[in-house]
């Protein structure tokens, strides 16, 4: 049987953050275990690679606002292009917008600015269509970073500071906590399998591993639950049932003819499409509110594309009119009821500690909620910043910590 220190249970971007603030704290011996550390089906992978301050819970601004000063320490190892977020309004969402936005500036300075129409097409000369925009907010410290650079950059800090077990392919079945230990077993497969990339896809989907997984048992003092969108099947694994909905997110890739959004960060439409450069390319990809909850990851298409993408950016720039679908993929979003994380102890567990539910945030706010649970584990308390707040028995105590700029 192998003991470490810490196990934690999902490699993605929070994760491998946890990961490395425990060897940076002097945890000796850790071990991640993953279905899928390279992360072809992760959340962390799939994503759009956003990085935003401007949200309007305390606890949201201040995880994004402590991971951006990060984010800016080692901005070219992780592609951090600070080019900001413009986020446009229809009227009556404006006054709301503007009021957020003074919070925002007054409380945690973060420069964000009012621009009228015509300042939004002076800002962004091909965005020249803007019927129904009252106005928009720009954050300037915000911008587009590259997750996975993000992850391998946690990922060597951890193996540098500490004995990091890196376990891919391993199947979480069992999670049994003590009064001196946890004891984990989880099934072990291989890539190159029969089933190959379809075992993976197996168990992310329909929790089915493959046949000649080999059982594995490993015990830890603490153990950190970073499933993620996951975090439904394996925290009843130690009597937890969270309110975690796994929905998928879709994106597309598609040219328009003279549309280069390089020179610009991210740009979020009325219509709750957003949007920013993907080389000379646009990433857009939209939020449907009638997705039902379900662990997949068919990507719906060029009509999927034409359908809800193309009509809201033609409607914004002129030279949309004309664009082709290139690709497009989907991913996993993870939603809790008050759309934050969670961060704490387990109820009723001293040695099971709960970080997932940032759905739309992991990568934005990845470093400062891994540094708070790594603080949970070696101080039993929270240090640098009281995320108290996000607490998993919030829930079920009625205390919910609400943000409605959620894209």
């Amino acid at each position: 049987m192998d003991r470490f220190d810490v196990i934690v249970l999902g490699g993605g971007l929070l994760g491998s953050s946890v990961a490395m603030h425990l060897a940076a704290r002097g945890v000796k011996s850790i071990a991640v275990l993953d279905v899928d550390l390279g992360g072809r089906y992760s959340s962390s992978e799939l994503n759009a690679g956003g990085v935003r301050a401007t949200w309007r819970s305390e606890m949201n601004v201040a995880l994004s606002l402590a991971s951006i000063e990060f984010y800016e320490s080692v901005r070219d190892e992780v592609g951090f292009d600070q080019k900001g977020y413009l986020w446009m309004y229809e009227q009556a969402r404006w006054p709301g917008a503007i009021e957020a936005m003074e919070w925002q500036n007054r409380t945690h300075g973060l420069g964000v600015l009012a621009l009228t129409p015509d300042e939004i097409h002076a800002h962004c000369p091909v965005i020249d269509q803007l019927d129904g925009v009252a106005g928009a907010t720009f954050s300037p410290r915000d911008g587009l970073l590259n997750p996975n650079l993000v992850k391998e950059l946690y990922r060597a800090r951890a193996r540098a500071a500490a004995s990091v077990r890196f376990e891919n392919y391993a199947y979480v079945v069992a999670v049994d906590p003590e009064p001196d230990k946890v004891i984990v077993r989880a099934l072990k497969f291989q890539e190159f399998s029969p089933a190959g990339d379809q075992a993976i896809k197996a168990i992310l989907c329909d929790a089915m591993p493959p046949e000649d997984a080999a059982a594995v048992k490993l015990t830890a003092d603490v153990v950190v639950n970073c499933t993620g969108a996951w975090a439904r099947r394996v925290a009843p694994l130690y009597g937890h049932v969270v309110p975690v909905r796994p929905v998928r997110r879709q994106i597309a890739i598609a040219h328009a003819r003279d549309v280069d959004l390089r020179p610009w960060g991210m740009f979020v439409d009325p219509s709750g499409v957003y949007f920013h450069r993907e080389s000379t390319h646009i990433l857009a990809g939209w939020a449907d509110p009638d997705e039902p909850d379900e662990f997949r990851f068919k990507y719906d298409g060029e009509h999927w594309f034409e359908e809800k993408i193309w009509p809201a950016l033609a409607a914004r720039m002129s030279r949309c009119a004309s664009m082709k679908h290139r690709s497009g993929w989907s991913g996993l979003y993870e939603y809790t009821p008050d759309l934050c994380g969670v961060i704490g102890f387990a109820p009723g567990h001293d040695r099971v500690i709960e970080a997932f539910g940032f759905t739309g945030r992991g990568a934005m706010q990845s470093w400062a909620a891994g540094r708070a649970a790594a603080e949970l584990v070696t101080a039993r308390r929270f240090e640098t910043l009281d995320c108290t707040p996000l607490r998993p028995t919030r829930f079920a105590e009625g205390k919910l910590v609400p943000e409605t700029l959620s894209i």
